[in-house]
């Protein structure tokens, strides 16, 4: 952290705010800025469950352990500690931190330390003998950042169902394909998707309608590919590419000719991007291929739907499709990949009336569908290996 402070302060960067995150935590709603603006309103630090260190604390511990080491710059007096994720600092604090006289010695006693979590420690309690005044998260943000366990998906959809002021969660796993961060990707891309003003935020070109990013595997930033919806009728595919210091577009390149009202995409194992559309209340499936570049489109194999449909490729190597349905409840689709290629008849489950869905498989290999009625977030679970039915919904 002060080789951040020190950094920040070298470039001249322009900053109200310096928040401490790890790779392991993860925003599931927006707010957070806004959060953190009326919160630091006339405050300089801000910690999840900032208090002073008892003699339980296992960090404040490791640190009175090392007492020779900090007894210059703590004294004798109380320590203090606070969660390292989320911890704040005002430019007018981290200044106070570079000037200090203390910088160096404080740098070099980080580097020296062999205290588990002193981060915890140090910067809240120079803080402290700085003469700042210490605050804390309010519980209902902060209850969401903490060290274990992780954030299983339907403790996240609890918070989000209950909890309008969590923005912020620590631990998720660092794995991209863990049920928690593929939700939160999901319903990220459909608000970018569907909403005007997320669209007006995220984007810097207008392409079409309901604008979908596609991420391929093996990306490394240099190439971007989206899908849009044309306004009268088919999809138009964009693809722009950054080399040698230039970005270059190229498309669109359109195709089908009815008009699209919500559509969804993956990049499969094949390498193909592959898109399920609705058309009116029908399922339509398209595949681009690699080499061509054409786009090849398969008969309907689902009707009776309406709402944004849902569609992954299962572990199971197999094209799995959710959609809401027009007289009430969900229906699930799949596509056997392995022989006949032919998509089932529909599994229907739930009886409310869903328009927002989102698939995943969560972190026991079942299929999870996460839908959203009257603003709220409800799971069901398909009871893969066993039964096979879908059971739910949970809240």
């Amino acid at each position: 952290m002060l080789e951040t402070m020190r950094w920040l302060d070298d470039i001249g960067y322009d900053y109200d705010y310096l928040i401490n995150l790890d790779s392991d935590a993860l925003f599931i709603r927006e707010g957070y800025e806004m959060f953190i603006t009326e919160q630091m309103n006339n405050k300089d630090y801000m910690g999840v469950n900032t208090k002073r260190s008892d003699e339980d604390s296992y960090i404040g511990n490791q640190v009175r352990e090392e007492y020779d080491l900090w007894k210059s710059l703590f004294g004798d007096y109380s320590l203090y500690e606070s969660f390292n994720v989320g911890q704040v600092f005002s430019k007018k604090l981290v200044k106070r931190f570079l000037k200090s006289t203390r910088y160096s010695e404080l740098k070099a006693k980080l580097k020296k330390t062999k205290a588990f979590g002193v981060d915890e420690v140090a910067y809240v309690t120079m803080t402290e003998r700085f003469g700042y005044k210490l605050n804390t998260y309010p519980r209902s943000t902060g209850e969401s950042i903490r060290y274990r366990p992780y954030f299983p998906l339907d403790e996240t959809l609890n918070l989000l169902h209950w909890n309008k002021k969590c923005y912020l969660l620590h631990p998720v796993p660092r794995d991209i394909g863990d049920e928690t961060r593929v939700f939160v990707q999901s319903a990220l891309k459909q608000q970018v998707q569907y909403n005007a003003d997320s669209q007006n935020r995220f984007l810097d070109t207008y392409l079409g309608d309901m604008p979908f990013f596609i991420r391929r595997k093996d990306s490394t930033g240099k190439t971007v590919e989206w899908l849009t919806a044309s306004l009268e009728k088919g999809m138009s595919y964009w693809k722009f590419v950054k080399s040698k210091g230039k970005s270059y577009m190229y498309g669109p390149y359109t195709f089908g000719n009815e008009k699209v009202e919500a559509f969804t995409a993956i990049e499969t194992q094949y390498g193909n991007i592959e898109i399920i559309c609705r058309i009116k209340d029908k399922l339509i499936h398209y595949w681009r291929d690699e080499e061509s570049g054409e786009w090849f489109e398969s008969p309907s194999f689902a009707n009776g739907v309406k709402g944004v449909p849902a569609f992954i490729e299962s572990s199971y190597g197999n094209f799995e499709v959710v959609a809401p349905l027009r007289n009430g409840g969900l229906g699930h689709w799949w596509r056997d990949n392995h022989s006949s290629w032919d998509w089932s008849e529909p599994d229907k489950f739930g009886d409310s009336t869903y328009n927002e869905v989102i698939l995943v498989e969560n972190n026991s290999n079942q299929l999870t569908v996460v839908a959203k009625t009257d603003d709220r977030y409800r799971y069901f679970v398909r009871d893969d290996g066993h039964s096979w039915e879908w059971l739910g919904p949970y809240i």
